[in-house]
């Protein structure tokens, strides 16, 4: 589970977090040593340490969290999750507000590398979008120059994000009909539930194509349609009923037993990233599929 939830604090839409700041979303990021655990290989370098660099270069922090740990003495190790901006970053109104972004995750225990991702980021939903499989991702061991070589792999990661605004420029010109709809939200279920059914997990596919907000309602091209579904999958709060063996709910029509759920928002930095890396790749496919 992360510290805090993922939403963009409102500090860091109108500006940048500190450092102050950071200490209370993620502190893990000032831990000065490694975990016990970890090889004699390991070379500890601060992620503080990352951010000061990349702050140097004009990448300023504007959201961070980390996992939470039940132990202890494992918190001070715990993965963190960084996203970053440059300072002279513009957002491109044309596709609703879009501005590119780097997406760090960390940890001290020994058990990941450093991650730089390319991201972007939607003013209108405050989504966080993360590439995926298709673009590149930098992996920077804990050995050697550790600063210098994260600096480095985020300029090559950040040129991937001219390539998600070119990619989202194509989905916002790409309309779906109501069977690449249906085809879509029943991919964005599989994923969301790893194959359960639609009577185990409660939810109907089409829940992930409700719109949460007046701008989006209506509007059937792929770009849109990814990020309700997008937004649906990680802030959760749909709601539905699932076969309960209890059998406290049971369906008036066929005498099934059911039970209310509720889908919760997805807080483990490893799930949000895989499945925003998931769905947006889903969007390419689908992209593909209608340019073919």
């Amino acid at each position: 589970m992360m510290r805090n939830t993922q939403r963009y604090n409102s500090k860091a839409i109108n500006g940048f977090l500190s450092m102050d700041a950071l200490k209370v979303y993620a502190p893990s990021i000032f831990t000065e040593s490694g975990s016990h655990n970890v090889s004699s290989k390991y070379q500890h370098i601060s992620t503080r340490e990352v951010v000061e660099g990349l702050i140097a270069e004009g990448f300023m922090p504007v959201l961070a969290t980390q996992s939470r740990s039940r132990i202890e003495e494992k918190k001070a190790f715990t993965k963190h999750m960084i996203r970053f901006r440059h300072r002279d970053a513009s957002e491109t109104p044309e596709l609703g507000g879009l501005i590119p972004e780097l997406v760090l995750v960390n940890s001290h225990d020994g058990l990941s590398s450093y991650r730089l991702m390319a991201g972007i980021y939607r003013l209108v939903c405050t989504n966080g979008l993360v590439a995926g499989e298709t673009f590149k991702e930098v992996r920077v061991r804990h050995q050697g120059n550790v600063v210098d070589d994260v600096i480095e792999g985020t300029y090559e990661v950040m040129g991937e994000t001219q390539k998600m605004l070119d990619h989202s420029a194509n989905m916002g010109s790409l309309i779906l009909n109501s069977d690449e709809k249906k085809i879509f939200s029943e991919a964005v279920h599989q994923l969301r539930f790893d194959g359960q059914t639609i009577e185990e997990t409660g939810i109907k596919p089409d829940q992930f194509l409700k719109a949460r907000r007046f701008e989006e309602m209506g509007k059937d091209d792929l770009f849109t349609v990814f990020n309700i579904a997008q937004e649906n999958t990680i802030r959760g709060g749909l709601t539905g009923y699932a076969v309960d063996s209890d059998g406290r709910y049971r369906n008036r029509t066929t005498g099934e037993r059911m039970k209310k759920v509720t889908t919760r928002e997805i807080k483990s930095i490893d799930q949000s990233n895989t499945l925003n890396r998931a769905l947006w790749t889903l969007a390419e496919k689908m992209a593909e599929l209608k340019a073919a």
